[in-house]
């Protein structure tokens, strides 16, 4: 998990930088804020990964519903952060979301060269 979140960090970096080349400082909030969503849904992920391993001799059920309230709750945090992003702070929209998605694709490259470990 420790690649996963060094590669997303990397991104957020990089997403910034490109932003402030191809649209000044507004494009480059914009970035910033759309890869550290990505950074945040990936946080929020190993956080629930940890507390799952606590629970290793629970029951199947209480695994599903682990489950189950960790989806949930990832798509509420990452619809309220770009909400927040477009609506409330008037971030460049663009900008924000293919920074959402390259940081959602570096944890899906990243999760499938090296694993989920």
């Amino acid at each position: 998990m420790h690649t996963i979140l060094s590669i997303q960090a990397f991104m957020l970096v990089v997403a910034m930088g490109v932003g402030y080349l191809y649209g000044g400082p507004a494009a480059a909030q914009g970035a910033l804020f759309g890869a550290a969503i990505a950074l945040v849904n990936t946080l929020l992920l190993a956080w629930r990964l940890h507390q799952g391993k606590r629970h290793v001799h629970a029951d199947a059920q209480r695994h599903l519903r682990a489950f189950y309230f960790s989806t949930i709750e990832r798509f509420v945090v990452v619809g309220g952060l770009l909400a927040i992003g477009i609506g409330a702070l008037q971030l460049s929209p663009w900008p924000l979301l293919v920074a959402f998605v390259a940081g959602q694709m570096a944890w899906m490259i990243s999760g499938l060269t090296s694993g989920i470990n």
